[in-house]
């Protein structure tokens, strides 16, 4: 992975966030085709998500909604909805809010006579970023990778095992790719992109056991067909870990690629 740093990272931090409403579906946020957020919503809800791995440089940018069925069901609900702004806070002064971008969006109503099973909805806008990242774009086509759900399923397996043995130093291989592009888009310092994996493994070893990965796991494709992972029917992370004593439970999310040259999948 290749990264460049403009001269101003230091003081130039600019944060973006999608500032949504949604209701009654099961929804998924994509930046330049990256899967950035996903929920299965059965009631409402407003908040905001970070949208900055998504975005790999300066310039324009993509942002697609798509609106599913609750899980379980085959047709949108009458009264699914989604709408969004974009904005922008200062991650460089402790996330002050900048600016909203033009634009107030909406995914169209739900029309019950139609009975459609999705509605989608695409804005492009403008970002100014600090870095420039070589992730992922020059990666297998995993559109012809044969087997890639058996192949998917053994990766999350693998790295399932070492995160029940608590390997640590293993693990950190494993994910050096992603906590490194984290560490870029979101501007974290070395202490904090140590205390992700450190928090993660501490609270695993407090109780917490791997829920076994479904057999109905949903592959899903993104990053323009070069990035891959699985998540559950009802859009949850594949790997989920609970503690039953305190009822609390540890959603992971991985994403995996094939780098050029290579033929293994590796998370990134």
């Amino acid at each position: 992975m290749k990264i460049k740093k403009a001269a101003s990272y230091a003081t130039l931090q600019p944060y973006y966030q999608v500032d949504f409403s949604a209701a009654f579906c099961l929804f998924e946020i994509r930046v330049n085709d990256v899967l950035v957020f996903t929920l299965n919503l059965e009631g409402q809800t407003s908040t905001s998500i970070p949208i900055n791995s998504g975005i790999l440089q300066s310039g324009k940018q993509q942002i697609t909604i798509k609106v599913l069925p609750i899980a379980g069901q085959k047709v949108l609900h009458p009264n699914a909805q989604f709408s969004y702004n974009i904005k922008i806070f200062d991650a460089a002064n402790n996330l002050n809010f900048k600016e909203q971008l033009p634009g107030e969006y909406a995914v169209e109503k739900v029309d019950p006579a139609k009975k459609k099973s999705f509605l989608t909805h695409t804005a492009t806008f403008n970002a100014e970023v600090p870095y420039t990242v070589m992730a992922y774009q020059t990666a297998t086509d995993l559109g012809s990778v044969g087997g890639l759900k058996d192949k998917l399923l053994g990766a999350y397996q693998q790295l399932a095992d070492l995160i029940v043995k608590g390997d640590s130093e293993q693990i950190k291989k494993l994910i050096a790719n992603r906590e490194s592009l984290a560490a870029v888009t979101m501007y974290l310092s070395k202490e904090e992109s140590d205390d992700r994996l450190t928090r993660m493994l501490s609270n695993l070893k407090s109780g917490y056991k791997l829920e076994p990965i479904p057999v109905n796991a949903i592959l899903k494709i993104s990053g323009n067909g070069k990035l891959a992972t699985l998540v559950r029917p009802d859009g949850q992370p594949a790997l989920i870990f609970k503690n039953e004593k305190d009822n609390e439970e540890l959603a992971l999310e991985f994403t995996f690629y094939i780098p050029a040259g290579k033929t293994d999948l590796e998370i990134i």
